[in-house]
């Protein structure tokens, strides 16, 4: 791990200790190689993409891919998990992720447009991800989060939190719409809230040393 960052080898160490886990089953598990990504000087992306401040590549990764797919086994609480990331310089430059029209509203259609995916689920397919949204002189977007059968959903949070929080969850699904405002009492996300219960239960004993207080309180305060 000589030539990576900080960042990246947190990163890899997340894999690590999934992999390493007896609390933990590792079903896909991707680390493709180091890709030389130029850094924004703050005059613009490369590839004359747009403008984001420096500071969010400082959470990126220069991997062509990472991800991981798991899930928890017995006696822990079921809590399922997927991550995957490329590095931000290539996502913002990507194609917008589709919205059809027979799932989605004409403002979700309109707002697809400017979103670029920053963490997908393409090993179990679950049609989740999360993305930021690009506009005109915004150098800090929104982030947006699908989960397909419920709609599109804006995070209370910036990019690089949601980055911080990506690494902490491990990806566990349903996380995210602790910062959304997802009715999580209303029957419809009861699977949803289930999930987050699980994954607070679970993971502070699995990995012991991380910190999940802060995540306990949110989910104390929306569930």
């Amino acid at each position: 791990m000589a030539n990576l960052t900080e960042w990246e080898q947190g990163w890899a160490q997340v894999q690590e200790d999934l992999r390493q886990s007896p609390g933990v089953q590792v079903f896909r598990d991707v680390q493709g190689p180091v890709t030389q990504v130029d850094r924004p000087s703050g005059e613009g992306e490369p590839q004359g993409g747009p403008s984001l401040a420096p500071s969010l590549h400082e959470r990126s990764v220069r991997f062509s891919e990472i991800g991981s797919q798991w899930q928890t086994v017995e006696p822990y609480p079921f809590v399922t998990g997927e991550f995957y990331l490329i590095p931000l310089a290539q996502a913002v430059n990507e194609d917008p992720p589709e919205f059809e029209s027979s799932f989605h509203s004409k403002k979700e259609q309109r707002i697809g447009k400017e979103l670029r995916v920053i963490d997908d689920s393409p090993f179990t397919g679950a049609g989740s991800f999360a993305a930021i949204r690009l506009q005109a002189g915004v150098t800090d977007p929104e982030v947006w989060f699908s989960d397909h059968l419920r709609g599109l959903w804006k995070m209370d949070l910036d990019y690089r939190t949601y980055m911080d929080l990506l690494r902490l969850t491990k990806g566990a699904f349903g996380w995210q719409h602790l910062f959304t405002e997802a009715p999580l009492g209303d029957e419809d996300f009861q699977r949803t809230a289930d999930r987050i219960t699980n994954m607070i239960d679970a993971l502070p004993q699995i990995f012991p040393h991380a910190d999940y207080s802060g995540l306990r309180a949110r989910s104390e305060a929306r569930l």
